[in-house]
């Protein structure tokens, strides 16, 4: 598998910590692309997989779950760094989405990033319930062997063809004209829609950094908006799940005018 330079890496994960700040000042362009060579997309695994190999260290990240788990306090430094480590598990798992063959992600893999999300929340919130129940799982999936397995499916990974590529990127974007074309959404139609988005900053991100190009700057910038206003909603519809206010995962609700009309402005310009 390919390897990149050090400042390859810094400013792939430089685009990926600005994947959901709003900057109204960038436009999209005329048309979105979406055939790319074999190995434009191979490349961009391999970026995804070298960052996620080289910016975590496991005993450090044992270590800190291990002081979660005991209730240390951890102050802003702490939980940025663990939110980075997080960002690096992230981006590779979209990677096995956006490049693999079978456009999914390892079970295992998928586990890891989800517990690390709910235990990112539950020490944010102070839940030392869920800390302790997810420290556990955690610390089951970050053991040696489970990395060894990973490492593998990393290796092994079946790669798509550009012609694959843009059938999956037209069967996404289908599936986000088909959520725009109703009215209202639960919980779960908007989740999906928002991994969606997530998934094009990621490939853009990759893109602009390795094979840089004036339309991957714009996708990302323009996508990632669209990610940080659907980011901070969901945090609005979580927050009135908690207060009794919304059925999140069954009740229709109407997604506010500026996210619309930024998703169908990107829907109508894809082929």
């Amino acid at each position: 598998m390919k390897q990149f330079p050090t400042d390859r890496l810094d400013a792939l994960f430089q685009a990926i910590l600005v994947n959901d700040v709003v900057d109204a000042r960038v436009d999209l362009p005329s048309a979105i692309r979406t055939d790319y060579p074999a190995a434009h997309l191979a490349d961009g695994f391999a970026i995804s997989a070298q960052l996620w190999r080289e910016g975590f260290d496991r005993t450090e990240l044992l270590a800190f779950i291990d002081r979660l788990r005991r209730g240390a306090d951890m102050d802003q430094t702490d939980q940025l760094w663990f939110k980075h480590v997080r960002a690096k598990f992230k981006h590779l798992r979209f990677a096995f989405v956006l490049y693999g063959a079978d456009h999914s992600c390892p079970r295992l893999f998928k586990s890891i990033t989800t517990s690390m999300g709910l235990l990112q929340d539950a020490f944010r919130n102070g839940r030392q319930d869920a800390i302790g129940r997810q420290s556990f799982l955690l610390k089951l999936m970050l053991s040696r062997p489970m990395l060894a397995w990973l490492n593998r499916e990393v290796d092994r990974i079946r790669l798509d063809t550009g012609a694959g590529f843009r059938d999956f990127t037209t069967r996404q974007v289908a599936t986000l004209r088909e959520t725009l074309s109703q009215p209202t959404l639960n919980g779960h139609r908007f989740h999906a829609a928002r991994k969606i988005v997530s998934r094009q900053v990621s490939f853009h991100d990759d893109m602009r950094t390795i094979h840089p190009a004036p339309e991957h700057l714009i996708m990302s910038r323009y996508l990632s908006a669209i990610n940080g206003l659907m980011g901070r909603y969901h945090d609005e519809l979580v927050l009135r799940h908690a207060l009794g206010e919304l059925d999140y995962a069954h009740e229709q609700f109407a997604l506010p005018a500026d996210i619309r009309h930024r998703l169908e402005r990107v829907a109508t310009l894809y082929p």
